[in-house]
């Protein structure tokens, strides 16, 4: 469970990095 809460929070983090780099 850890580690897909884990693989979740990667996700969001590589979403919020490629908007950024987008605007």
């Amino acid at each position: 469970m850890q580690i897909i809460v884990r693989d979740n929070n990667v996700d969001q983090a590589l979403r919020a990095l490629k908007k950024k780099l987008q605007r």
